[in-house]
């Protein structure tokens, strides 16, 4: 099983975390095409425009990480800078997934030496278009 952080990619990373701990289950992964405008008509008719984007949202909890573990991730979110730098994230299956940070960095203490928080990381794919 991998599952890891790496920054730029997997092949060729500058800074990496592979937490010890894995996130809780279930791991919540919801799909989505946001940009698509629709409307109905009064006839019933369904138009939809699809702009093309298929975005991915993955909401990683972790619950009681080491204080090292908590570190390391810090360490990686200090270099990525949030969400300005893309990375990849190696998901359980052994996926791998270019993404950004998207959430603030909030891990807190619940007991001594012990953190817990919540990581979402943003993918967007592009797809091509039919005409």
């Amino acid at each position: 099983m991998s599952f890891g952080f790496y920054f730029p990619t997997k092949a060729s990373s500058i800074v990496q975390w592979v937490p010890e701990t894995v996130p809780d289950y279930p791991a919540l992964e919801p799909v989505d095409f946001p940009e698509q405008v629709t409307s109905i008509t009064s006839g019933g008719t369904l138009y939809v425009q699809d702009k093309g984007q298929f975005q991915e949202l993955f909401s990683l909890s972790f619950s009681r990480v080491s204080q090292v573990d908590r570190d390391a991730a810090l360490v990686f979110f200090k270099t990525v800078k949030k969400s300005f730098e893309s990375f990849e994230y190696e998901d359980l299956m052994g996926t791998l997934h270019t993404v950004r940070w998207m959430n603030s960095f909030n891990f807190q203490l619940v007991i001594f030496g012990k953190y817990s928080g919540l990581i979402e990381l943003y993918a967007l794919y592009i797809l091509s278009l039919k005409l």
